[in-house]
């Protein structure tokens, strides 16, 4: 059985990754000119010409989608919004479990407890620190949605 490193196996690499800079000069004026305006999103919570974002969100939202070839690109405000979200887009609701690990950021599980859903905790294997196969297959009922 292979090791990952941290437990003791050989490491695979053993110099630094070099910075992957993603962003340049045009987006640090664009940002440059969002912060001297002082309004970072437009977004505001009524119904009205600013509900889903000012020019620079409705902006990304349509070139990601586009870049993507999907009809829909939403933004949100954190990672565990972008999970609530995606648990609920997957159709997960009142009564369903949805098995997860309890081996990762208090948001997994939240996502699924906002959608009114149980999580199902299983374990994790040793030598990946992923989620056991097995112990999925156990905790899997007739309620599990997935």
């Amino acid at each position: 059985m292979t090791k990952l490193a941290i437990r003791g196996g050989e490491p695979i690499r053993r110099k630094p990754y070099p910075p992957f800079l993603t962003t340049g000069e045009e987006e640090a004026q664009v940002a440059a000119e969002v912060m001297r305006r002082g309004i970072l999103s437009d977004f505001e919570g009524s119904n009205n010409e600013y509900f889903l974002g000012g020019k620079e969100v409705q902006s990304f939202e349509k070139e990601w989608a586009e870049y993507f070839g999907v009809r829909h690109a939403v933004s949100v405000n954190s990672a565990t919004s972008g999970l609530m979200a995606a648990v609920g887009a997957a159709g997960v609701g009142p009564g369903d479990e949805v098995i997860t690990t309890p081996w990762t950021m208090t948001a997994t599980a939240t996502a699924v407890v906002v959608n009114n859903a149980v999580p199902i905790f299983a374990d994790i294997t040793e030598d990946t620190l992923t989620l056991s196969p097995a112990a999925v297959e156990k905790r899997i009922t007739p309620r599990t949605n997935g």
